[in-house]
């Protein structure tokens, strides 16, 4: 009997064997990759769990971070030879632990989620509440009648609410403005300030007037160490994802939304906004031209690299339209509304030994006020001003009058508009026929604004005697404008009088010399007199 099995058996053994083989070298093959040990981590309050790189090469090097330090903190770490990280679960929620792995030319970004639960001991301690006494509970139970703290201590009703935003505006590339070097495989890193206090984030982002799509490989928020440098904290890098992808498409003519991620900031903190890019539009680019920050260009993939090494400058943003954060309590935002003034033009002229990365346009006075006053902190301001820009005119992208109401509702939680606008409109006029077609755009303006439950204020136009702009007829129309501003008939809901705070008393239709130098027309250094007119009660 043995002898008829004896070669099947064989058979059998052999085929095992070389099926193990197989099965082997796909382990080892598998096993050269680098991997978590843990994918998925449950921690109470207080406790640490330990998460190694299983397979790290001995010249390897891991970079651990955590999506939220208020939730999840890394208590302990190991970065070369067998790299680990002990995490510590700070309070109850969701957070997720990184581990950027590089060896030589390989890069591998590793995840682990993480579930933070409640402390064990209050759980112990409500499970022993029953056998403290056997006395009966009844009465002790019934006196806590004072209990109306239901109310004040229910949790408030998140709500959206920008707290940056930019015109966009239809570019081409330029020596000055647009990128040095080609965006395609190229990493931009963009620098905003956000003028409010959140912990969760996400951005509006936008290829208007693009003729393709806008290809983005990786896009990550970090924030700024130092306002004039490329340098951010790595420890704050994280990525921002669309549909959960961390590669994603902005469509020809199309706005999009991003995830919101967690990312805790402060108000007037500088956040930077890195993004890989694929392939991108190279005419009609969406974009805005006086971001009066700088903007840096790197080859490749450097979207998590701390400090670019000599990288192109310039100062304009790339498909950004704003930044809006999860808040609570009554916060809220004011879109500033204008053209260069508005913009900030000015306020890194280098013949007047000014640079940018400052943040000295009226618009940043202001949300500095804002954040100084208690009763106004959880105000936002969001600058939709745009060099150039007229009432009627389309240059250097749509007219006031047609970008108004996109650059009004398309923000979360706007509560207030600033009108500073139609300057461009006035320029050596001949006649006072003007008014009449500015008036009606004014009016549709304030409209909209009452329509969408948005308090609406006029600043009157600056004078401009000096500047080339200057007509008797320009001068004329101005005054037409500021005094129906003022005028029961405008329906405003106040007025803000920057006019005021930077004219000549001496001459009112000129601008203060100080301020002006020979422009005439832009107030350089009088945009902290403009803030400093802003009556905060206003927005309280």
């Amino acid at each position: 009997m043995k002898k008829k099995f004896c070669t099947p058996l064989l058979l059998v053994a052999m085929l095992a064997t070389v099926l193990s083989g197989t099965g082997q070298n796909a382990q080892i093959q598998a096993a050269k990759k680098p991997l978590l040990n843990k994918k998925k981590l449950s921690v109470c309050v207080g406790e640490t769990a330990k998460v190694s790189v299983k397979n790290a090469k001995k010249k390897s090097k891991t970079t651990w971070k955590t999506s939220n330090k208020k939730v999840l903190k890394i208590v302990k770490k190991k970065t070369k030879s067998n790299p680990y990280a002990v995490v510590k679960g700070v309070k109850k929620g969701k957070a997720s632990l990184t581990a950027v792995y590089k060896a030589g030319k390989t890069s591998r970004k590793l995840k682990c989620n993480v579930t933070i639960s409640a402390k064990k001991a209050q759980k112990n301690k409500n499970t022993s509440t029953p056998l403290v006494s056997n006395k009966p509970t009844a009465t002790p139970i019934a006196t806590p009648v004072i209990t109306p703290t239901a109310t004040p201590t229910a949790t408030p009703t998140p709500t959206w609410v920008t707290t940056w935003g930019t015109a966009e505006e239809k570019c081409d590339i330029t020596d000055s403005a647009m990128p040095q070097i080609a965006l395609e495989d190229s990493t931009v890193r963009q620098i905003i300030k956000v003028t409010s206090t959140g912990e969760k984030i996400r951005f509006r982002l936008t290829n208007q007037y693009g003729g393709s799509d806008v290809n983005i490989k990786s896009m990550h928020i970090a924030k700024q160490v130092t306002a004039t440098s490329s340098q951010i904290n790595t420890a704050t890098d994280t990525a921002i994802t669309v549909d959960g992808k961390e590669s994603f498409a902005i469509p020809k003519g199309k706005v999009i939304q991003t995830d919101e991620i967690a990312f805790s900031v402060n108000a007037l903190e500088n956040i930077a906004i890195s993004i890989y890019f694929g392939s991108t539009p190279t005419t009609n680019i969406t974009g805005h031209r006086g971001a009066r920050a700088t903007t840096y260009q790197i080859s490749g993939n450097n979207v998590s690299t701390e400090t670019f090494s000599s990288p192109k400058t310039t100062t304009s943003w790339f498909f950004l339209a704003d930044a809006s954060l999860l808040t609570y309590g009554g916060s809220k935002s004011v879109v500033c509304f204008g053209d260069s003034i508005t913009d900030g033009y000015g306020t890194d002229a280098t013949y007047l030994g000014k640079k940018p990365d400052r943040y000295t346009r009226w618009g940043d006075y202001f949300a500095k006020r804002l954040q100084e006053n208690e009763k106004t902190k959880k105000v936002s301001v969001i600058n939709e001003g745009i060099g150039g820009n007229s009432m009627l005119g389309s240059w250097p992208t749509d007219a006031g009058k047609d970008r108004f109401s996109r650059d009004l509702l398309e923000h979360d939680g706007v509560a207030y508009c600033i009108i500073l606008f139609g300057v461009n409109d006035l320029d050596k006029l001949e006649s006072t026929d003007k008014y009449n077609s500015l008036l009606p755009e004014y009016k549709k303006m304030i409209q909209l604004c009452h329509d969408n439950g948005i308090k609406v204020y006029g600043a009157p136009i600056l004078p401009f005697g000096t500047s080339s702009y200057y007509s008797t007829a320009s001068e004329k129309v101005r005054q037409m404008i500021n005094n129906w501003m003022r005028s029961s008939e405008s329906k405003l809901d106040g007025i803000i009088d920057f006019e005021s705070a930077v004219a000549d008393p001496a001459n009112p239709q000129n601008l203060l010399a100080k301020y002006t130098h020979s422009d005439g027309l832009h107030p350089y250094d009088g945009y902290k007199a403009m803030a400093e007119a802003i009556d905060l009660s206003m927005f309280e």
